[in-house]
């Protein structure tokens, strides 16, 4: 009885004081990326959060007779003048959680024959809406992550292209070498 109730006082000592946890980022010789909680020579300190779980973003529907503020449509030859990732922002961490919130922002409005694409670590992200601005990205193991949006029209002709945004995934390992040793 003695082991589950340290084992659980532990969990709550550590949940407690992952919001203050300094994190540390380096690539070693290979270009391996390390995170650590203690600094290695050439590490740089990586912003983290507090662990909670990731939720979308709130959509605001406007009460009926209530004007939109979404901006106008294309015209005929205009372009899209943005297509970016909001959500997660760059280099932002996650700690203890396998599900990201993610949105995208498409200016000027999306076309009815156009669509979005976005892409997780350079591979079409297959369970991502066409015509959605937020989704999000599940099943996610520890390790870092770039995302890219595009939006296509119906013939698969790039249209708007935006810049990699990456993010971070921690998760708690019970073979830490920091880890005390039970004895």
């Amino acid at each position: 009885m003695r082991r589950p109730t340290s084992f659980l006082l532990l969990g709550l000592v550590l949940a407690a004081n992952a919001a203050e946890t300094e994190i540390w980022r380096w690539k070693d010789a290979n270009g391996v990326v390390h995170y650590s909680d203690s600094p290695a020579p050439g590490a740089e300190r990586v912003q983290s959060s507090a662990p909670r779980p990731s939720t979308p973003a709130p959509s605001f529907t406007p009460a009926p007779g209530e004007q939109s503020a979404a901006p106008p449509p294309l015209q005929a030859g205009e372009r899209y003048t943005r297509c970016a990732v909001l959500q997660p922002t760059n280099d932002q961490t996650f700690f203890a959680v396998n599900t990201v919130a993610a949105t995208i922002a498409v200016e000027p409005a999306l076309q009815d024959a156009d669509r979005i694409q976005v892409f997780l670590n350079g591979a079409l992200y297959e369970d991502w809406p066409l015509n959605q601005s937020s989704a999000t990205f599940a099943n996610l193991f520890r390790g870092s992550y770039s995302v890219t949006v595009r939006v296509v029209d119906e013939n698969g002709v790039v249209k708007c292209s935006g810049p990699a945004s990456s993010f971070h995934v921690q998760q708690p390992s019970l073979l830490s070498p920091q880890r005390p040793r039970a004895r």
